[in-house]
């Protein structure tokens, strides 16, 4: 029998966390069978999720990690009714990748004995997303109707949160972080014995992908999409991340990184490891030295072998000075690198680095990804107006109808913060210097979301006529996000990394 009387909303000063939480992908230290567990058995009791047909997609996300995956016909996962009761306060937060739109879709549910009471995906007709709850589970209700301002971009990630507030008796969607829609005077019914549903509803199948999906028995507020600072006046002081605060997937501040004699002796010489859970490293070329920089070490690339014993036989010699990402295909006690990328190219990322480099030398690359012949995305510095700072990303394979975003480059010999980020979804190159949004230009009509292959490399870029670019300077704090860091985010990044 439904529940009749719904629980008042929960006002709280400090957010309570989730009192459920499926991550739902697997990645170094978190195995799928973790992944399918709820992280959050001691709040809302323990409500792991089981699976019918389900896949895992190799980087679906982010390289290196596996995300569930639905195929549209027979695959979901299910918890018991008590994960979500959908008559009381809820709020209910995932990120989708919605893969195809031949037909309506259903990411999440909760079922009844009659019609599902909560059902949030994909409506073809009007092609939005949409949240819908009837008053009752059986026939003669109201229903109620939420969608989307926005289209759905399909094959992009997008983060949705639905929210109900069974006192304000009212129903809002979020898209990205931006209340699109809310609906007033709804009427909300729960089942006690309908399981809670991922990847289908009553009808309707998913295909894609799903991750971090949370359930809240409260209604969210800001902070729980932007993140608390420790300023904020309810913080307790603390950073917390945000649900909309990307994945870092790369993280090098060259603290234990060592410097290149020679690559042929001993590859693990010659690398700067990566800090984060994924392990990987950056492989150095010869002459690469490892010297005081921003805040600690940094990786230094002048174009001469740092030795400095004459009677040695690299003593003097001219290098070419770069560092290309690598992932250990063998085992952690006997790796094998290979070469390859970190970020997801057709996905929104974020690239930081702190930069200071010789002007005399002319354009030189900080940053960039390989693609098949050239590169893909490159940041770094050209002598043109005075000097200035730019983001590029090719549109094509070819190189052809880049996209640029440019910053004025002053006293380039002392430390710089650099960001950029590619919004997939707004189709927007933005870049940063020193904490501050520089400028925000709109990609080329000719762009379409599309991975690169190759590996990162930092101190070049690639050019079908070869290597190009090389950087004369030091680099240090280097890191790599799957997603969008927001203007705070920046802000507060450079904030706690300057000197």
């Amino acid at each position: 029998m439904a529940d009749a009387k719904p629980r008042a909303a929960t006002t709280v000063h400090l957010p309570s966390a989730a009192t459920a939480r499926w991550g739902l992908e697997a990645y170094p230290g978190i195995t799928q069978a973790q992944a399918l567990a709820d992280w959050q058995p001691a709040i809302g009791g323990d409500t792991p999720l089981t699976g019918a047909n389900i896949s895992w997609k190799d980087d679906a996300r982010s390289i290196g990690v596996q995300t569930v995956g639905f195929d549209g016909a027979s695959s979901y996962l299910s918890a018991s009714p008590s994960a979500l009761n959908t008559a009381g306060t809820f709020s209910l937060t995932a990120w989708v990748r919605l893969a195809d739109t031949s037909a309506s879709r259903i990411f999440a549910s909760k079922a009844s004995a009659g019609q599902a009471t909560l059902s949030v995906g994909y409506d073809k007709a009007s092609n939005r997303w949409q949240v819908q709850m009837p008053s009752k589970t059986g026939k003669g209700g109201k229903v109620s109707i939420v969608r989307s301002i926005s289209a759905p971009p399909v094959g992009l990630w997008t983060h949705l949160a639905v929210g109900y507030d069974a006192t304000a008796r009212t129903l809002t969607l979020w898209v990205d972080g931006v209340a699109e829609a809310t609906l007033g005077n709804v009427t909300a019914v729960n089942d006690p014995s309908g399981e809670f549903r991922l990847g289908r509803g009553d009808n309707a199948w998913w295909q894609g992908n799903l991750a971090d999906v949370r359930v809240y028995d409260r209604v969210l507020v800001g902070q729980d999409l932007t993140g608390w600072f420790a300023d904020d006046p309810a913080s307790g002081g603390f950073n917390e991340p945000g649900l909309l605060r990307p994945w870092q997937v790369g993280d090098w501040g060259f603290e234990a990184a060592t410097s290149c004699y020679e690559e042929n002796l001993d590859p693990t010489l010659c690398s700067a490891p990566d800090s984060t859970a994924f392990g990987r490293q950056l492989a150095l070329t010869q002459g690469s030295f490892v010297d005081s920089g921003h805040r600690d070490l940094a990786l230094t690339l002048d174009g001469t072998h740092w030795i400095d014993d004459p009677s040695d036989p690299h003593y003097g010699e001219a290098t070419r000075e770069y560092a290309r990402t690598q992932h250990n295909v063998g085992e952690a006690w006997n790796p094998v690198w290979q070469d390859g990328p970190v970020l997801r190219t057709d996905q929104s990322f974020t690239a930081a680095v702190w930069v200071r480099l010789d002007p005399t030398r002319g354009a030189q690359t900080v940053i960039s990804q390989d693609d098949t012949d050239r590169s893909a995305f490159w940041l770094g510095y050209e002598p043109d107006n005075g000097g200035q700072w730019v983001f590029g990303v090719a549109a094509e394979a070819d190189g052809s109808a880049t996209t640029y975003a440019a910053a004025p480059a002053t006293g380039v010999d002392q430390w710089h913060h650099l960001v950029v980020v590619l919004d997939a979804t707004q189709r927007q190159a933005r870049l940063y210097a020193d904490g501050t949004l520089a400028q925000t230009v709109g990609m080329n009509a000719a762009w379409q979301p599309r991975q690169a292959p190759g590996a990162m490399l930092v101190g070049r870029s690639t050019t079908p006529e070869g290597p190009d670019g090389w950087l004369y300077g030091q680099v240090d704090d280097l890191g790599v996000y799957q997603g969008k860091l927001s203007d705070a985010d920046v802000q507060r990044l450079f904030t706690e990394q300057k000197v």
